[in-house]
């Protein structure tokens, strides 16, 4: 196995500051985030968890929300599939946060449309919506 560059090594060490744990290091689309980051940007919230990708029962696929000094992301990987919607800070619209038990659920309003997690790591949760709510402020100051 190939040794992990520094801008990997970088990647990983911000994910530890956002919350991801073990368990989110497991996750396939954490471990390929290092592909999607510029050089020169840096991770400062995630959650990753479940959204309905279309009606019905079985209808949950997992994926995450990475919000960088630059824009947010939105990120579906699996084997075989990728998923990634570049969202601009400038069409955020807001973000809601509700917690039940350990879990928490994320939306993210943007002017392009919603995105919803559930079963999102606390932690991570409180993290993600205060760095967004704060670019969004500052945005609004501009």
């Amino acid at each position: 196995m190939a040794q992990p560059t520094p801008h990997a090594e970088r990647i990983k060490q911000e994910l530890r500051e956002a919350g991801v744990g073990w368990f989110g290091f497991m996750k396939f689309g954490i471990r390929y985030l290092h592909k999607l980051i510029h050089p020169d940007e840096h991770i400062h919230g995630i959650v990753f968890g479940r959204y309905r990708a279309m009606p019905g029962v079985l209808s949950w696929e997992e994926g995450m929300l990475v919000a960088t000094d630059r824009r947010v992301l939105f990120v579906d990987r699996k084997p075989g599939f990728l998923r990634v919607d570049d969202i601009a800070y400038d069409v955020v619209a807001g973000v809601e946060v509700s917690k039940a038990g350990m879990f928490s659920g994320v939306t993210l309003f943007t002017k392009l449309g919603d995105f919803p997690l559930r079963f999102v790591k606390s932690v991570c949760a409180e993290k993600f919506v205060r760095y967004v709510e704060m670019r969004r402020l500052e945005s609004a100051e501009e």
